[in-house]
């Protein structure tokens, strides 16, 4: 019989203990949060796409427990309570998360949370920026030099939002591709600071791409390889003409630009184009079909994440600026009256040399 009572007693602890063995769990006392919805979910803050890993709910006290027989991989989650969030960077080497706060402190990050020292970091650095502790030059020479890719891509989206920031989120993303290549956060971070630097470019463009003034240096690779400038025609009337295989208006336009190539050639006007096509067969393809026989044929092959798309403000194609011999913008898409602006210009300058 005492043995019998002892068997029982023994099974008893050993499933309470079992129950007890999680491999991950968070714990929370949020004294406003009570008898709310707990969730603990999966973020991807770039795409805004987000899951629900696990759900709870807390007590009448605001007390919750999140449990998880496995450990969520590497990467960006929150905990939700409510309309407020509390973002994690979790690790390999997360067990046990605890969090004490209030629901009305959250969005300033005065809160308490112990167990990753990643998630620290993280509300430890916003709250000191917040209350002026830290200022932004601080905390962008902190991302630069000293944070995990993980924080450093949190508070880089959330506190640096300018495009002038760019190189802030270039050397960010770096970080985050040489230590996290394999989250999807990661190459969505990379098609970010690719947009932004374009947005950037582009506004810069609205400033230095204006007629009269100089036209910004094009360098890119030829068909054959070779990098070929923009600045290297100085001394010809020139249309930087802005295309692509796959364009069916500028294909339609190309005769006409053929044709005025023929005509004027021959006293100093040449074509610099630029193709934002993503395969080089088919650029290729295309200039022998349509017959465009200058020289400087270029591309960098990155579709509308072409650099040079981007500092001209190249938003549609067809787009082309026409120059004058001394590398000045003197028209802006002359489709219309291509001749003619062409044969003003050529006329009211004297051949070189």
């Amino acid at each position: 019989m005492r043995y019998t009572i002892l068997l029982a007693i023994s099974s008893i602890a050993f499933l309470f203990i079992g129950c007890d063995q999680s491999a991950f769990s968070i714990e929370g006392s949020v004294p406003d949060a009570q008898n709310l919805s707990v969730y603990f979910d999966k973020v991807e803050p770039i795409s805004n796409t987000n899951s629900v890993v696990a759900k709870s709910t807390a007590s009448g006290t605001g007390d919750f427990s999140v449990a998880l027989e496995e450990k969520p991989d590497a990467g960006l989650y929150r905990v939700r309570i409510g309309a407020k969030s509390i973002f994690l960077m979790v690790d390999s080497t997360d067990t046990k998360i605890s969090i004490d706060g209030s629901l009305s402190d959250i969005s300033s990050y005065n809160y308490n949370i112990t167990g990753s020292p990643l998630s620290e970091d993280y509300a430890s650095k916003l709250k000191a920026s917040l209350t002026g502790e830290m200022d932004l030059n601080a905390l962008k020479g902190y991302l630069l030099a000293e944070a995990n890719p993980l924080v450093g891509m949190m508070i880089a989206t959330q506190r640096f939002g300018d495009v002038t920031q760019a190189p802030l989120h270039e050397a960010v993303s770096a970080k985050m591709s040489a230590s996290y290549p394999d989250l999807d956060v990661t190459g969505e971070y990379k098609n970010y600071v690719l947009a932004v630097k374009r947005e950037l470019a582009k506004q810069q463009s609205l400033a230095r791409v204006k007629i009269g003034e100089v036209a910004p240096d094009i360098d890119l690779p030829s068909v054959d390889g070779k990098e070929m400038k923009l600045s290297d025609l100085r001394g010809q009337v020139v249309l930087l003409d802005f295309w692509a295989s796959w364009c069916g208006p500028c294909r339609r336009e190309n005769p006409n630009v053929v044709r005025v190539y023929d005509k004027y050639q021959p006293k100093g006007f040449t074509v610099y184009s630029v193709s934002l096509d993503k395969t080089k067969s088919r650029w290729v393809q295309a200039i022998k079909k349509d017959n465009l026989k200058w020289d400087s044929h270029v591309s960098d092959l990155k579709y509308w994440q072409s650099q040079a798309a981007a500092t001209y403000g190249v938003s549609s194609i067809p787009r082309t600026f026409l120059l004058d011999r001394e590398g000045k913008i003197a028209a802006i898409n002359p489709r219309h009256n291509l001749e003619e602006q062409v044969k003003a210009l050529l006329s009211s300058e004297s051949l070189p040399g």
